[in-house]
């Protein structure tokens, strides 16, 4: 079994395990994509939907697995591979598809005990909460910038002796494909190193500008997450941009000194899983907006947030053209998301994609 298998068999319940606890990682004024007064999130049969969820996408995904592992062991491993490659985004369509009948159910019961009624719909902007520090300061990007220079360093003074032919590609079945060295070739994991640096500065300033989401619930305590889950975040940005880094002068060096190759693998596997492991950890010690930080409260069940459910899409996909915001927290998931209905937002992501591409496309 090839390294790229073993990768994927890896990842798959990685990603099982994400998306069947997502439900109790959102904020708990949510419920499957849709608001609801906090004080009702540990209704029964809020918890029961919640249980039933994950219990379906788990046995869904372990049973696949199962499935797959067997059928991997009759297979080639090139089939084998492209069987697991479609399985995965074939599963997280599924999970999407899982999602939709619990969405339109709370939807349902909410309409039918019309909470609004008897509540005060409310929101509350707290004008100096982005003067709070909510991330770590870019300098801290200082580190993986480093380790960029160095890369470009050792490969200019190394250049002569870097061998003429370097291994570019790994296919299915494991066959290495070799280039010519040239300056180009040699740029392009230096140049990788750039783009995810800046990236990684990027998302951290998104971050930092980001809406606030309060519930009027318990406006203070709703704060102090949501400064605690930025701060978390970023400080984990500035980890994975570290690492990736160093995989990346790993990989370059390899190319200086071939021997190094044999330990390539092995480093891959071991820095992914770290960040796959710190990503995880994060995700369930923090939960969407700090919603898993444990902070005394003192819960106002007169007021509630002010609805805003019209503009959220299937609870997912957020689009309102009154709102200045590029980016929101996500409503059934962690991390954010983009306001669809911001023209910039599809700029933005047009040009993510070209720079993705277009060095791709002249590299080849």
């Amino acid at each position: 079994m090839n390294n790229h298998l073993m990768f994927l068999l890896f990842l798959y319940p990685t990603i099982i395990l994400v998306l069947a606890t997502i439900p109790y990682l959102t904020r708990k004024t949510e419920n499957f994509g849709v608001s609801i007064p906090e004080s009702m999130y540990g209704r029964d049969d809020f918890k029961a939907m919640r249980k039933k969820y994950s219990l379906l996408l788990t046995s869904i995904g372990l049973l696949t697995t199962v499935i797959l592992f067997i059928i991997g062991l009759q297979v080639s491993e090139a089939t084998a591979y492209i069987i697991y490659s479609v399985l995965i985004i074939v599963f997280i369509i599924g999970s999407f598809l899982l999602y939709l009948p619990f969405h339109f159910k709370m939807k349902q019961i909410k309409q039918a005990e019309n909470w609004q009624a008897a509540r005060t719909q409310s929101l509350i902007i707290d004008t100096k909460f982005h003067q709070e520090k909510l991330t770590h300061s870019n300098w801290w990007f200082t580190i993986p910038v480093l380790i960029t220079l160095a890369t470009i360093t050792i490969t200019f003074i190394l250049y002569d002796v870097i061998p003429e032919q370097l291994p570019m590609h790994t296919d299915f079945s494991g066959k290495v494909t070799y280039s010519d060295k040239s300056i180009g070739t040699l740029l392009l994991i230096p140049g990788s190193q750039v783009f995810l640096v800046i990236l990684f500065i990027f998302i951290n300033v998104i971050i930092r500008m980001t809406k606030q989401q309060v519930s009027v619930e318990n406006p203070d305590k709703s704060k102090r997450q949501g400064i605690i889950f930025r701060r978390r975040w970023s400080a984990y940005l500035v980890f994975t941009s570290t690492l990736t880094a160093i995989l990346l002068l790993f990989t370059q060096l390899s190319f200086i000194y071939p021997s190094l190759d044999n330990y390539h693998e092995p480093v891959i596997f071991t820095i992914t899983a770290i960040i796959m492991i710190v990503t995880l950890a994060l995700a369930f010690t923090t939960g969407q907006g700090g919603s898993r930080v444990n902070i005394n409260d003192q819960h106002d069940e007169s007021v509630i947030d002010r609805d805003d459910d019209r503009f959220w899409k299937l609870g997912q996909f957020y689009v309102n053209r009154n709102d200045p915001s590029i980016f929101v927290e996500k409503r059934f998931g962690v991390g954010w998301t983009n306001n669809w209905a911001h023209p910039l937002s599809w700029v933005l992501v047009g040009a993510l994609i070209l720079v993705i591409v277009i060095p791709i496309l002249l590299f080849s």
